[in-house]
C-alpha cells in the first residue's frame, strides 16, 4: 500500500496517494518510515502543517536524520513560525554542514526571528542567489527598524521575481505599520494566493478585515491562522477582542483564556481578561487579572531600569 502511494506521488496523483499512506500507517503504526514519505507528499500538496506532524512522528524514531530535520524546519518557516523552525534547521546544519541548501533557509529563519548577526554570518557562507540575498537583507533591515531601506530591498526582489510571496507579505506588514490598511490588505491577499499556508499573513489579514468592517471574514482568517500554526496566541487574543467588541463576552473569555494559556505573562492578554470578567460581572476574577497586569508592568519597569543601570559606566 505504501509503495502504491509512492508511485501515485511520482505521477502527481496526490489526492489518491495521501489517504493510502495514512491507511498503511493505520495497518502498521510501527512502520514509522512511512511518515517521512507521507510528509513528502503533503509538502507537494502544499500542506506544511500536516507535513510537520508527520515529520515529528518520524523524528521520534530517527532524531538524527538531517533531511527530516531540515524539512520540518522548512515546513515551520513556510507556516510562518520561524522561531519554532530554528532548532530543527540548526540541527540539520550541525548534522550535515557541507549541505549548502540548508544555509539560506537557516539564515532566513534567523532574520525572521530577530537574530540579524547570525543571519548575516550564514548569508556570507551561503551561495544565495541575488534575489534571495536581497530578500534576506530586506528582512534584516526590517528587524532593525530601517523601514525605508527594507521597502527598497523588497521592491528590488519583486522587480526580479514578482511572485516572491515573502517579499509581498513583508511589504504588506510595512503598509500595516504605516496604517495604510487598504494597501496592506491588497498585498497580504496577494501573498496568500501564492503561499496560502502562511499563518502569520493569514493572522494579519484577519486583523485587518476585522477592523475594516469585514468582521466575519476577519473571524474566518483568525481561526484559519490557529489551524495553520499550533499554539499561536495572537489570533486567539484578537478573536477575543472581536467578540468583546460585539459584547459576546462568553466567547471572548474562551479565546482570551486560550491565549493566556499559551502566553501566561502577556500584559495585554491579562488586561483584556480583566475587562471581560468585569463585563461578565465576575468582580473577583477581574480584580485578580488587573492585579496581574500591575505586577507584569512593574516587572517590565524594573527590567528596563536594570538595563539602563548596566549600561551606565561606573566612575573610577
Amino acid at each position: 500500500m505504501s509503495n502504491l502511494a509512492a508511485v501515485l506521488v511520482r505521477k502527481g496523483q496526490l489526492a489518491e496517494a495521501l489517504p493510502l499512506y495514512e491507511k498503511a500507517l493505520r495497518l502498521n503504526p510501527k512502520r514509522v518510515e512511512i511518515n517521512f514519505n507521507l510528509a513528502i507528499g503533503q509538502i507537494q500538496a502544499k500542506q506544511p502543517g500536516a507535513a510537520a506532524v508527520s515529520l515529528r512522528k518520524f523524528l521520534k524514531a530517527y532524531p538524527d536524520e538531517p533531511r527530516a530535520q531540515q524539512l520540518l524546519g522548512l515546513c515551520l518557516v513556510e507556516s510562518g513560525d520561524p522561531q519554532a523552525a530554528l532548532p530543527h534547521l540548526e540541527k540539520s546544519y550541525a548534522l550535515n554542514p557541507r549541505d549548502p541548501s540548508i544555509l539560506f533557509s537557516l539564515a532566513y529563519a534567523h532574520a525572521r526571528s530577530g537574530d540579524e548577526e547570525r543571519s548575516l554570518k550564514l548569508l556570507e557562507q551561503s551561495e544565495a542567489r541575488p534575489v534571495q540575498a536581497r530578500l534576506l537583507e530586506g528582512l534584516i533591515e526590517y528587524r532593525r527598524g530601517r523601514f525605508t531601506d527594507a521597502k527598497s530591498k523588497f521592491e528590488e526582489v519583486l522587480a526580479a521575481d514578482p511572485n516572491q510571496a515573502p517579499a509581498i507579505a513583508a511589504l504588506g506588514r510595512l503598509a500595516l505599520l504605516e496604517n495604510r490598511d487598504a494597501d496592506a490588505i491588497a498585498l497580504l491577499e496577494r501573498a496568500l494566493k501564492l503561499a496560502p499556508q502562511d499563518a502569520e499573513s493569514t493572522y494579519q489579514l484577519g486583523v485587518l478585515y476585522a477592523r475594516n468592517e469585514r468582521v466575519e471574514e476577519g473571524k474566518t482568517f483568525l481561526r484559519r491562522a490557529m489551524q495553520l500554526r499550533a499554539n499561536y496566541a495572537d489570533p486567539h487574543y484578537q478573536l477575543g477582542r472581536v467578540f468583546f467588541n460585539e459584547k459576546k463576552y462568553t466567547e471572548a473569555l474562551k479565546e482570551l483564556q486560550a491565549a493566556a494559556k499559551i502566553l501566561p505573562h502577556h500584559e495585554s492578554i491579562h488586561m483584556m481578561l480583566g475587562r471581560t470578567y468585569q463585563a461578565l460581572g465576575r468582580a473577583a476574577e477581574a480584580k485578580a487579572e488587573f492585579a496581574e497586569v500591575r505586577r507584569l508592568k512593574a516587572l517590565t519597569i524594573d527590567k528596563a531600569r536594570e538595563r539602563v543601570e548596566a549600561e551606565i559606566p561606573v566612575k573610577q
